[in-house]
C-alpha cells in the first residue's frame, strides 16, 4: 500500500488539517481492504468503505436480487433531482429506523463472520501531483462501481475475505470520463488480515460494538469520541456513524441508539425521495458536508429499513461538479452469519 494516498485527500481538500495518527492508521486499514486506493470524496474514510446494516431474522439469510438502473452506461453523467425537504422530521425518521432496527438479531459467534454483500458506486480521482520527472499530472475523476461480498471476523481477531466484481464505470457528472476508469475489470479476491492495532472508540467489529452504550445519550457520546480529524466534530460524528454500519452488522440494541443519536446532530434532516445503487427508492436522511456534498443513509420508506448510501451534490463550486449530481451510491443486498470466509492466499492487504 502506497503511504502517499492517504495524502491524496488532502490535496484534494487542502483546508482540512491532518488526521489524527490513529485516524490516519485506520484509514490505510480501510484502503486496503479496499484494494484500490481510492475512496469518496464526499465521505473521509476510517474502515472499510460501503453499505449499511438491515435488521434481519437471526441465522436466516436475506437476499435481494436486484439489477442497478442503467442510468449512465457508456460515460453519461449520473444525475438526479436535487434534494427535497420532506415534511417528517430527521428524528421521526431516526425513531422509526430504531423501532426497525430492535426487532431482530443476527446475534454471531465470536468464532464466526458477517457476510455483507452490496454494491456500490464511488469516485475515483488521480493527478494534481508530479510524476517521476517532475512534471505535473492532469487531474482525472470518474465513477466506479463494483459488486462485493466481505467476510469479517464477529470479533475482528480473524482473517477475512473480500471479492470485487467491477462494473462499468460511470463519468464523474461535470468531467470526461478518463480511459483509465476502464482498467479495473473482472473480480478480483483478497485476504483482509485482523488487525489487532485499532483504537477501541474506532473498532467496528460486531463484539466491539457490542459494548458500546445501548442508549441515545451515551452513542452520541461514543461518536464525539477521540480525534477522528477534520475540522468539524460534527461532520466527523456522521461519518463515524456510517463506518460503523457500512459493510457490517451492528446489534440491535446499538443500531437503534445509533439511529436515536444521529437526530441530535446538527445540520441533519430528510429527504422526501432517495434511491440506493439497486434503484429501491427510500427516504433519506443526512446532512451537507465541508466538500458541498449531502451525505445520506437511505431507509425503506415503509420498514425503515436501511437500505444504503448515497452522495448528492449540493454546493456545485465546493464540489467541483453540477448541483444535483450523483457522486456516490451504495446498496445493501444481504447480511448473514458465516462459519467461516473462503481461503485467499493473497496477502496484499497487510496491517500498517
Amino acid at each position: 500500500m502506497n503511504n502517499d494516498e492517504i495524502e491524496m485527500v488532502a490535496g484534494i481538500r487542502p483546508d482540512v488539517p491532518p488526521y489524527a495518527p490513529e485516524a490516519k492508521g485506520a484509514a490505510r486499514r480501510g484502503l486496503a481492504a479496499a484494494a484500490t486506493g481510492r475512496r469518496p470524496l464526499w465521505r473521509r474514510p476510517y474502515t472499510v468503505m460501503l453499505a449499511g446494516a438491515l435488521a434481519v431474522a437471526a441465522g436466516v439469510a436475506v437476499t435481494a436480487t436486484v439489477t442497478a438502473p442503467e442510468q449512465g452506461v457508456g460515460g453519461t453523467e449520473v444525475v438526479v433531482a436535487m434534494p427535497e425537504i420532506a415534511p417528517m422530521s430527521a428524528t421521526e425518521v431516526l425513531g422509526r429506523a430504531a423501532r426497525a432496527a430492535a426487532r431482530n438479531d443476527l446475534a454471531p459467534r465470536d468464532d464466526q463472520f458477517v457476510k455483507v454483500e452490496s454494491q456500490t458506486m464511488y469516485g475515483s480521482f488521480s493527478g494534481m501531483g508530479t510524476d517521476a520527472e517532475g512534471n505535473t499530472e492532469a487531474e482525472s475523476r470518474y465513477l466506479y462501481r463494483t459488486k462485493r461480498a466481505i467476510w469479517q471476523s464477529a470479533n475482528g481477531e480473524k482473517d477475512g475475505a473480500l471479492k470485487i466484481e467491477y462494473l462499468e464505470p460511470y463519468a464523474y457528472p461535470g468531467w470526461p470520463i478518463p480511459q483509465e476508469a476502464h482498467k479495473d475489470r473482472g473480480t478480483e479476491w483478497h485476504r483482509l488480515p485482523a488487525c489487532g492495532n485499532t483504537p477501541d472508540y474506532m473498532r467496528t467489529d460486531y463484539a466491539s460494538l457490542k459494548k458500546l452504550p445501548a442508549e441515545a445519550d451515551g452513542m452520541r457520546a461514543h461518536l464525539y469520541t477521540g480525534d477522528r480529524g477534520g475540522k468539524s466534530k460534527d461532520e466527523a460524528a456522521w461519518t463515524t456513524a456510517g463506518d460503523m454500519l457500512r459493510e457490517n452488522y451492528m446489534p440491535p440494541a446499538q443500531r437503534a441508539a445509533l439511529f436515536e443519536a444521529l437526530g441530535t446532530i446538527p445540520g441533519v434532516d430528510v429527504v422526501r425521495d432517495a434511491e440506493d445503487a439497486a434503484g429501491r427508492r427510500g427516504v433519506g436522511v443526512g446532512r451537507v458536508d465541508q466538500t458541498g456534498v449531502r451525505a445520506d443513509l437511505i431507509f425503506d420508506s415503509e420498514t425503515y429499513e436501511l437500505l444504503g448510501e448515497r452522495g448528492v451534490v449540493v454546493d456545485e463550486k465546493a464540489a467541483r461538479s453540477p448541483a444535483g449530481s450523483l457522486v456516490a451510491s451504495t446498496a445493501q443486498l444481504s447480511v448473514t452469519v458465516a462459519d467461516s470466509p473462503p481461503e485467499v492466499k493473497d496477502d496484499a492487504t497487510g496491517c500498517p
